[in-house]
């Protein structure tokens, strides 16, 4: 926390804001313009969290920052971040801040800013082995993405005990797929991430089989799916990893996302369709796991998936939450920290019957 505060630009009061898990937001106290999309940087879940960062944001804008808490920066300090982007960014002037549940997975996320407010992009900084590490592969993947599904990478560097991620921003808001024309800009999505060439058997695409050389106690279940996959062929395919809703962008009738840390270069074609479905039921709505598998399924049969695969949609809704289990929660991570209700309801969704007409 102390670094977090340390790179807060100076010159400018700071609003410190916590929620559970001993997150935390610090909120420069700029033009109303800085004011307000400083707290974009909370991406909310549920519609309560929503309301808290419409009356946070009115709050600060109307200038009530001054009865939160408040840390005074020294205007004569140096702003090592900002000296270190203002050569990619001129306009750079300040910078709201996250600091992340303490722990192994801790990193800091700054939203950088010009002096109106306007965001130019996001910096990640990471000191910790597992958090460089997704750093590292989220540099990767911006690399290669095509053009038009995520941000650009600006630089990853180190700085001061670790690395250093810079992007662009990706403009577009939140838009939870629930309709036909977001259902149909998802498969657009979708279908650029699609890698041109070879197509694969279930059991041999490299995916599946990145997969088992993960699954430890989880084997079963991704031998069951697998099994019910038969001998249908899948393409490849750049992944997000976390294709939540928060993470997707609606913009100008498409979708592009932000996040990719835990993207993949090779993984299977479609396999994300039902992902943001699947984290809205859960996180979101706390749906019961058996009904939102059924739910989803239809889904994909009748909207997301390409005529082809439609007879695949409740293995695909498996797949996709299996691969949540198994790259969210290995056994070094519950050893850690214990069950999780999460865990536990996209175990119930996997084992769940899907739909099938």
């Amino acid at each position: 926390m102390h670094k977090a505060r340390a790179l807060c630009p100076p010159g400018y009061d700071i609003v410190e804001l916590r929620a559970r898990g001993n997150r935390h937001w610090l909120i420069p106290i700029g033009s109303p313009g800085v004011r307000w999309n400083s707290l974009t940087l909370y991406a909310p879940i549920r519609l309560t969290g929503w309301a808290y960062r419409a009356l946070a944001q009115a709050w600060l804008v109307l200038g009530k920052g001054r009865f939160m808490r408040q840390l005074t920066h020294d205007p004569t300090s140096a702003w090592l971040l900002g000296d270190l982007l203002l050569p990619d960014m001129p306009t750079l002037s300040t910078a709201a801040v996250y600091v992340g549940h303490p722990g192994p997975t801790q990193k800091i996320v700054f939203q950088l800013m010009n002096n109106r407010g306007n965001i130019l992009g996001y910096a990640k900084y990471a000191d910790k082995p597992h958090t460089r590490s997704v750093l590292a592969n989220e540099a990767r993947l911006l690399k290669a993405i095509p053009e038009n599904v995520g941000p650009h990478l600006i630089r990853f560097t180190p700085f001061l005990d670790g690395e250093l991620l810079v992007q662009t921003r990706v403009p577009g808001r939140v838009r939870v797929p629930r309709s036909q024309q977001l259902y149909e800009g998802h498969m657009r999505f979708l279908e650029r991430l699609v890698k041109p060439g070879a197509v694969y058997p279930a059991s041999e695409h490299p995916f599946v089989r990145s997969l088992y050389a993960q699954s430890a106690e989880r084997k079963s279940m991704l031998e069951r799916t697998v099994s019910h996959l038969k001998d249908s062929e899948w393409p490849t395919a750049y992944m997000h990893g976390d294709l939540s809703p928060w993470n997707m962008r609606w913009w100008h009738g498409d979708y592009s996302a932000l996040d990719w840390e835990h993207g993949r270069l090779t993984g299977l074609g479609y396999i994300e369709a039902p992902h943001p479905l699947i984290q809205f039921a859960g996180l979101a709505q706390k749906t019961d796991p058996r009904r939102a598998k059924r739910v989803i399924s239809d889904l994909l049969r009748t909207r997301l998936l390409p005529e082809r695969y439609k007879n695949w949609a409740p293995e695909i809704a498996s797949l996709s939450a299996l691969n949540m289990l198994i790259s969210w929660y290995p056994p070094s991570r519950l050893e850690a920290y214990g069950p999780d209700p999460y865990e536990s309801w996209l175990t119930t969704f996997v084992k769940a019957p899907g739909d099938r007409r």
